[in-house]
Formats: structure tokens, sequence, C-alpha cells
């Protein structure tokens, strides 16, 4: 332990909502445990919900040696990504999930129905793709479109807490989710029984995407948007470039946005559904327009915006990580109080037994897969070598 580790344990101990840390002091944080040998396997999951049967599919990661029998983390990733960002950069080096499976922690990786091609690797053009809900046969154009009006957030969930059930059964967890799978990852407690979610941890995560209404209402840090219902986002370099997802070249060892919509676009689906986008943003207003084509309960639709349950936040901790250059996480907001995370941290750390929010410099939204991105994991399992989830 270095004295920059000191430091941070310390601030954790304290009731100061947002920690610092400078550029070198970043570079300083070291590994808690020593790394050791994995496993990798599959994980999928059919299951029904909302008039379809649908297939989810994550990663397990097994160390050979476990830090901690009794713990483990769930991963959900960004919008238009898939468990496979979570466990290569695009130059190759660990993601978050293999770092900490290096660390000694059982991982469970998660996809949400639609995004993960069999095999995982998508073999047409972005601009061809369609969402894959199925894993043994192809569906007709139809019942995708009809599907991507069905594929709600419980739809996600519910795939999810199978899955961590299935492999993770009895064990304590740690869920974090990137920007979109920031709010999946708060809600995970409601659609699993089998695990105890105990901590959240973040990296340009955000809160529940109530909260993110109330954020967005409350200081005017976000504009109101709605997606057409039919419409399909596909990522491309101007859209990586229009989002502020631009950071520095010494960060980024596989070049600009072109370099990174290349290598990615294998692994990532570079899709996302009007429905998905709609209910992450809390866009109200059109939400009615899903019930009105499907014909699918209401709730089916608005209950993510419900507050998780109260008495599970009363028994959690929760530790926030965000770039100084997130454009939609930090950057937004003429207040420190106004900006996302720490409105969401605030959020928190009222309701729970704590919360943190950790900025780092220099990086963007995407810094989870930039240079010293091990750092982001190595931060979190100090807190859990500290006892801080106990």
């Amino acid at each position: 332990m270095n004295d920059i580790t000191e430091k941070f344990l310390a601030a954790l101990k304290s009731n100061e909502l947002l920690l610092k840390l400078s550029w070198d002091e970043w570079l300083a944080v070291q590994p808690p445990y020593a790394d050791r040998e994995f496993r990798l396997a599959d994980a999928t999951v059919r299951y029904r919900r909302n008039g379809y049967d649908w297939d989810m599919h994550g990663t397990l990661y097994s160390p050979q040696s476990e830090t901690d029998l009794r713990r483990a983390f769930v991963l959900f990733h960004g919008g238009a990504g898939s468990e496979r960002i979570m466990d290569l950069t695009p130059d190759g080096r660990p993601g978050l999930a293999r770092v900490l499976a290096a660390q000694g922690f059982k991982v469970l990786s998660l996809t949400y129905p639609g995004h993960y091609p069999p095999g995982g690797v998508w073999k047409q053009p972005v601009a061809e793709r369609n969402p894959i809900y199925l894993f043994d046969r192809d569906l007709p154009e139809d019942e995708i479109r009809d599907r991507n009006l069905r594929c709600t957030f419980n739809v996600i969930l519910q795939g999810a807490g199978l899955l961590a059930d299935h492999n993770l059964a009895g064990r304590e967890i740690i869920a974090f989710g990137h920007s979109t799978g920031g709010p999946m990852a708060a809600h995970l407690t409601s659609f699993s029984e089998d695990i105890k979610v105990i901590g959240i941890v973040g990296f340009g995560s955000g809160g529940p995407d109530g909260w993110r209404k109330e954020w967005r209402d409350n200081t005017g840090a976000e504009k109101y948007v709605e997606k057409p219902v039919d419409h399909i986002a596909r990522r491309s370099p101007d859209s990586f470039k229009q989002s502020g997802y631009i950071d520095p070249q010494d960060l980024t060892p596989w070049g600009g946005a072109d370099d990174y919509i290349r290598l990615v676009s294998p692994l990532r689906s570079q899709m996302k559904t009007s429905l998905c986008d709609n209910q992450h943003n809390a866009a109200v207003g059109i939400l009615d327009e899903y019930v009105k084509r499907t014909g699918l309960p209401r709730e089916e639709y608005f209950d993510h915006l419900q507050e998780p349950d109260p008495n599970w936040l009363k028994t959690i901790r929760v530790l926030l990580t965000v770039g100084e250059n997130d454009k939609g996480h930090w950057v937004r907001g003429d207040k420190l109080e106004y900006k996302r995370e720490m409105f969401m941290g605030a959020k928190y750390a009222a309701a729970t037994r704590g919360a943190h929010v950790v900025l780092i410099p220099r990086y963007g939204h995407v810094g989870y897969a930039e240079l010293y991105n091990e750092k982001i994991a190595y931060l979190w399992l100090w807190a859990h070598r500290a006892g801080y989830f106990d």
C-alpha cells in the first residue's frame, strides 16, 4: 500500500462526496492483489417475456484461485456495446472484466438481448445489421421490428437476473454498468432471487433513469430528446465525434474515431433501438406510443423510472468514478451539484450506507478502455479490501 492508496482509503471513511485524484496520483494507483490465471466460459439463458422468447449471453470469468469466495462482480455494457468491450480494449489490452478476474474475482459480464451474434463476432457491416434475438434461428424482419418495440428494460433485466442466479447463486454481488448499463446495475436486485447485491461501482454510470429525469428537470443540464419509435441508431466515426468521445491521443493507442469504430465494430453491436434510447433518456412523452403499438401493459415501459427498493438501498454502498472530460456525466452542469455524477452520487449518499464520486483526470466517456483503465478496477478493489462494502 502506497501513500496514494492510504489517501484514497482515508477519504472513503469521510463524509466528502467528491474525491479528486491528480494525474500523477492516478498513475500511482497499484493493484491490491496478486494477479492469477482465470478461465472463460459462455453463459446463456432463454426466457419468455412480452410475447416472445429471448436469448441472452454472458461470459463467466473464473479465477484459478479466488480472492474472496463470497463475492463476485456483474458487469453491464453501454447502449450499443456488448460484453466483449469489457473483455479486451480495442488495441487488445485487458478490459475491466479481465482485470477483475486476474485479481481473483469471479465476474459475469452480460450482453443485452439482440446485441450478441452467434460466436460473438459481427460479420455484417453496421449499416446492414439488425438485432439478433435468438441464437438458433433467423427471424423475419417484421418480427425483428416488433421485438425492437418489446425488448424493454425489463426484458434485459429479467435475463440478467436469471444469468446471475444461475451462475453466481449464493454470492454477494458488486454490480457495475457503464452508461446505459448504469441504471441496470441499480435494478438488478429486483430481478434476481439467489444473489445479494451489496454494492454498486461505476465509471460514467449515472444512476436510475428516474433520477436522470429528476436531474434534467431540476438542473437543466440536459435537453429532453425523443427518438422516433421505429428508429435504430447506428454508430459511426461521425456519431463518435459528435458524442464528444474523442480523448487525448496518448491515452488512445488505437488511434482516432475512425480507427476506434473499425476495431470495435466486429465486437460491438453498434446499434441502439429507439426503445432503449427513450427508456434510458426518460423520454416519457413518447413511451405511451410503444404501449399503443404493442398492447403491452403501460408499466412495462414506465416502471423502470420508479425508485429502487428503498429498503435495499439502505443496505448498500456506492463508489462511482467519472472522467473529467465526460461530456454527459461531468462537463455538463453549471454548478458542481448540477453535474450528473455529483447529482447521482448525492442521491445515492442520501439513500444508502454511503457513496462517493471519484473524479479521474483526462478521461472521457470511454476511459474504461483507454490506457491505465485497469486502475478503475483497482480503486473498486481497494475499497473492497478495506471493507467498504461489508
